[in-house]
């Protein structure tokens, strides 16, 4: 990329970003101080950081590192990553296809020693994460955490499916040795400000649009249409209130249910970490079994993901399929709320690969996995098939579960947030403390 890239790309960065970047917070507490003051200098190393979250998190964690000797490359994919970064920063405005030609390059050129993205599957990142490994580079791979809210994932070969956590019980009991973090109090994360910031990132991808025309995005549906769902969710709240009400009330007057917890099509829970192609695939699957094995008294309550915005779409799908399995009267669709209390009051829990997973685990409900998750191993999940989860599934050994949390938290997991001021300042604080500790791969 020439110089006068890099300048031009620059200055669209401060001039998009200065306004939404918080100022420090004064009061990071005494934590994330000392946190701070017990990190190791970063001479010597090299970050690459590559795309984020939509919030100033990134820039923040950079310029923390950078205070400590690091050295920071920053290269922009599309208009959106600008908005959030008022540094200099290289622009890569060329094909998918020569992305990882380029990025070897780079990271050659630049000695890059560690790695940094939000999303371990997105297009531009996966190649990323196969060249650090082959380098043997540090990577730290973000993602929302697995134990929410109050935390952020960071893992080193992989998230989610792709990580080095371990997939059996012995083996897991063995390294829940290690000593797990103190909890702490969530922090704070309004929706509207994430809501706010997301519409910020989107309006720095449209109007940057033809700068970076061969940028593929990672979602499947453009920010119009995600947007237009919100707006029809709104508009249809008071009457979906009204509908969950009288679904949550049927299932507290005794009814015993199980539960099904859908996912976002367009996310990677589905897209890379199972073997579904759609949602409406898993519902089928589920909806046969149940119809087919289920005790003919039991109700199955099939819950909406909470940033679904193809209502009405999901619950008439669910109504269509639960009407060819014979089902109609023993579904019951609820579109949103907190999905605890129903975890919490189910016979079970089935799902393809869901933080809600945690939720059933600690409150010793059977679980079905139907994609590739850490937690799906005996003792944590039914190893059996589906029909026979409906009546035989045993609930999860409770040292297990804690041995999993444990193990989950201490190695994957900070403490903070990427949405919210104080949040993002403690997570920067714990990651940075986290990267001095660690060793260069072997």
């Amino acid at each position: 990329m020439s110089g006068a890239a890099d300048r031009a790309g620059s200055a669209l960065a401060f001039a998009a970003a200065r306004t939404a970047l918080p100022a420090p917070q004064a009061g990071q507490g005494a934590q994330a101080v000392r946190s701070l003051e017990e990190a190791g200098d970063f001479s010597g190393r090299c970050f690459l950081f590559l795309q984020g979250p939509a919030s100033p998190f990134g820039f923040r964690l950079a310029r923390t590192l950078a205070r400590r000797g690091a050295r920071i490359v920053k290269v922009h994919l599309c208009g959106g990553d600008l908005v959030f970064w008022p540094a200099r920063a290289r622009l890569f405005r060329g094909r998918l296809e020569d992305w990882p030609a380029h990025l070897e390059r780079l990271m050659a050129e630049e000695s890059v020693s560690d790695v940094v993205l939000f999303g371990d599957c997105r297009p531009y990142h996966a190649p990323a994460v196969r060249l650090g490994h082959a380098r043997g580079t540090r990577l730290h791979l973000l993602e929302e955490g697995y134990v929410r809210p109050g935390w952020i994932t960071c893992e080193r070969r992989g998230v989610n499916a792709h990580s080095d956590l371990p997939r059996a019980p012995d083996s897991l009991r063995e390294a829940a040795a290690v000593a797990e973090p103190p909890a702490r109090a969530p922090l704070p994360e309004p929706f509207a400000r994430r809501a706010l910031w997301d519409v910020a990132w989107n309006a720095g991808f449209a109007a940057l649009a033809p700068l970076f025309h061969r940028y593929r995005r990672h979602t499947l549906a453009h920010p119009a249409v995600d947007y237009a769902g919100w707006i029809v969710r709104w508009l249809s709240s008071s009457t979906a209130i009204k509908r969950d009400r009288a679904a949550r009330a049927r299932l507290g007057e005794g009814a015993r249910y199980f539960l099904l917890p859908l996912q976002l099509e367009g996310d990677y829970q589905m897209r890379a970490h199972s073997n579904f192609r759609s949602v409406e695939e898993v519902v089928r699957l589920v909806l046969a079994s149940f119809a087919r094995a289920a005790p003919t008294e039991e109700l199955l309550a099939v819950k909406r993901h909470p940033y679904d915005t193809s209502l009405p779409a999901t619950r008439r799908m669910v109504e269509r399929v639960a009407g060819e399995f014979g089902l109609a009267e023993r579904i019951v669709f609820i579109e949103g709320g907190d999905i605890e209390p129903l975890v919490a009051a189910s016979a079970g829990v089935v799902l393809v690969n869901s933080t809600t997973a945690l939720q059933a685990l600690r409150h010793a409900k059977p679980l079905k996995v139907l994609g590739h998750a850490t937690y799906d191993m005996p003792g944590l999940a039914h190893q059996g098939p589906l029909d026979g989860f409906w009546h035989e599934a045993p609930v999860p050994d409770p040292d297990l579960v804690d041995a999993y949390r444990r193990v989950v938290v201490a190695r994957t997991q900070v403490a903070g947030g990427f949405f919210a001021p104080a949040a993002i300042d403690r997570a920067v604080a714990g990651l940075v403390a986290r990267m001095a500790k660690e060793a260069r791969p072997a």
